[in-house]
């Protein structure tokens, strides 16, 4: 992931406009690879008791993926954690680093140029 950031930020002197314009796919790929990483730190936290499984006054806040009282290991069974580590930081940080890399590799104007490339050699244009 940090070799992916230091890629995309390099292509930023070939990027041209506002501020947003030029560094925004560095700042959706960074920002991406700590929302990806964050359900593995988690795990690790977990693993050196950093942040307990069950923690608190009723045993239910605490780095656990699963909610204490549920007999399976399921999607239904995540705690409030389990969903936005899980799910939520995971699903969001792989979305933009799709949106990042697509904007850096500046995806929408060669998908014009292939439809207007199509068009010539079908001969509507």
């Amino acid at each position: 992931m940090l070799g992916l950031a230091i890629y995309i930020g390099y292509g930023a002197r070939r990027r041209y406009g506002s501020h947003w314009k030029k560094w925004g796919p560095t700042y959706l790929t960074v920002i991406a690879g700590f929302l990806i990483m964050a359900d593995l730190t988690r795990h690790i936290f977990e693993d050196i008791n950093w942040w307990p499984e069950r923690m608190g006054p009723d045993g239910k806040w605490g780095a656990g993926e699963y909610r204490a009282d549920c007999p399976t290991e399921t999607m239904h069974c995540l705690s409030v954690i389990g969903v936005l580590f899980t799910i939520v930081a995971t699903y969001l940080g792989f979305i933009l680093l799709v949106i990042g890399t697509m904007w850096n590799a500046n995806i929408v104007d060669k998908l014009k140029e292939i439809k207007e490339e199509w068009r010539r050699l079908r001969g509507r244009k």
